[in-house]
Parts: structure tokens; C-alpha cells; sequence
């Protein structure tokens, strides 16, 4: 959640105790403030539950981006040794067909995927020869399972983007309707406590959103000339 979004969420739970504190202590009522009251302490319920989503989707995505950067490497490890010893079995046995190459430099996702599934499908001919060099029918599974692996992180991580642009939309529709909420109850409550200077402070208290967070506040520069 941004600083603003902060401010704007802390502006309404100080708001929603000052309209709680202002009930039990008999405060005079009037429609618009309770009306508000209502809609206040949903747009609260909405902003954390949209924060809490965004939250939980943004560790989602970042775990699916780490989970499959991983098993690309682990793959590309994998078939890269995969071609290595088809040239070392073609030496070995001349009438071999290696299928088994792969084009020169770096290797996008795509290529790493593709490669991996094409191997491990042309492999299952040759196992009696790739297990000559340690990489046996286990082998094989298990580059498998990595490749069921890295799909799997990837569709959680679009999942986790897509689940954040969402909780990002409802966010924002949340924070607008709590600042129309808390503009009302300004008026209504301005209004209302028009010859009360101190109710009418502390409802300014209650309901003022700042504009930065504290912490991003100057340091006050020392006063040198005394």
C-alpha cells in the first residue's frame, strides 16, 4: 500500500473512532453522519482487504518469478549436458541420429521449454546409450518434472499480476469512495459543531490526510548561528 493510500486508510479509521466516540457520548446525531458512518467503515473494510489481496498476489508473483528463473537454469543446465553427450554418443556410434542440438548463444524461456520437451520425448529411444553416461531414465523424469515445474511457477506468476492489477483497481475505487465519504461528513460536521471550537477542532484532527508520511519529513537543520 502507497503512503497515500496510508494516509487516506489511517484518515478513516481515525475518523470511524471519532463518529464511534461522538455515539457513545450522546453527540446530538444527524442523518448525514450516520448515513457515513456506515459507508466509512466499509471503504475501510474494502481498502484493507484490497490491500491485504494486493499484499498476498504481489508474494505470489515475485515467488513464481523466482521458482521459474530457477528451474530455466536448472533445465538449461540439463540439456545443455543432454547435447554434450549426444555428440559424445554420436562419436561412439556412427548410425545415432542427434536430434538432440541446440542453436548457439543464450536461450530464451521459449527455446529452454521447447528443447527440453523435444529431449526428453527423443530420449526415450536412446536410453540404453544415455545411460552408458550416467543419464538414465531417472534422469529424464526428473528434467520432466522441472519442466512441469517452471509452467507451473509461470502461470502463478501471471496469476499473482493479475490478481495485484485487480487489487490495485478495487484499491483505488475504495479510496475514492472514502474520500467523498470523509468530504461529506467535513460539511455535515463542520456544520454541525459551528459554535463548538473545541468539537470542531478535533473532528479537523480526526479527519485531516496528510500529505506524506511523517518519516518522509526534513530533518530539522540545526540552528548554528547562537
Amino acid at each position: 500500500m502507497s503512503d497515500k493510500s496510508r494516509n487516506i486508510l489511517d484518515a478513516a479509521e481515525r475518523v470511524e473512532f471519532f463518529l464511534i466516540w461522538q455515539t457513545r457520548n450522546c453527540e446530538p446525531n444527524c442523518l448525514i453522519r450516520s448515513n457515513c458512518l456506515t459507508a466509512n467503515k466499509n471503504n475501510i473494510e474494502r481498502l484493507n482487504q484490497a490491500g491485504i489481496v494486493s499484499a498476498s498476489a504481489e508474494g505470489a508473483g515475485k515467488s513464481g518469478t523466482r521458482s521459474k528463473v530457477a528451474y530455466a537454469e536448472d533445465m538449461e543446465n540439463d540439456i545443455r549436458m543432454v547435447a554434450k553427450t549426444a555428440k559424445t554418443i554420436k562419436t561412439k556410434f556412427p548410425d545415432f541420429q542427434n536430434t538432440f542440438i541446440l542453436p548457439r548463444g543464450d536461450l530464451s524461456y521459449d527455446d529452454i521449454t521447447a528443447h527440453t520437451e523435444s529431449f526428453i520425448a527423443d530420449a526415450a529411444a536412446h536410453n540404453d546409450k544415455f545411460s552408458l553416461y550416467a543419464l538414465n531414465q531417472q534422469f529424464f523424469t526428473e528434467l520432466g518434472a522441472k519442466l512441469t515445474g517452471f509452467r507451473t511457477s509461470s502461470q502463478n506468476q501471471a496469476d499473482g499480476k493479475r490478481t495485484k492489477v485487480g487489487a490495485t483497481a478495487e484499491q483505488e475505487a475504495a479510496l475514492k469512495e472514502t474520500l467523498v465519504t470523509i468530504k461529506e461528513l467535513d460539511r455535515a460536521l463542520k456544520n454541525h459543531y459551528r459554535n463548538n471550537p473545541q468539537k470542531f477542532a478535533e473532528w479537523q484532527t480526526a479527519s485531516r490526510i496528510r500529505r506524506r508520511s511523517e518519516s518522509d519529513a526534513p530533518e530539522p537543520e540545526p540552528n548554528n548561528n547562537g
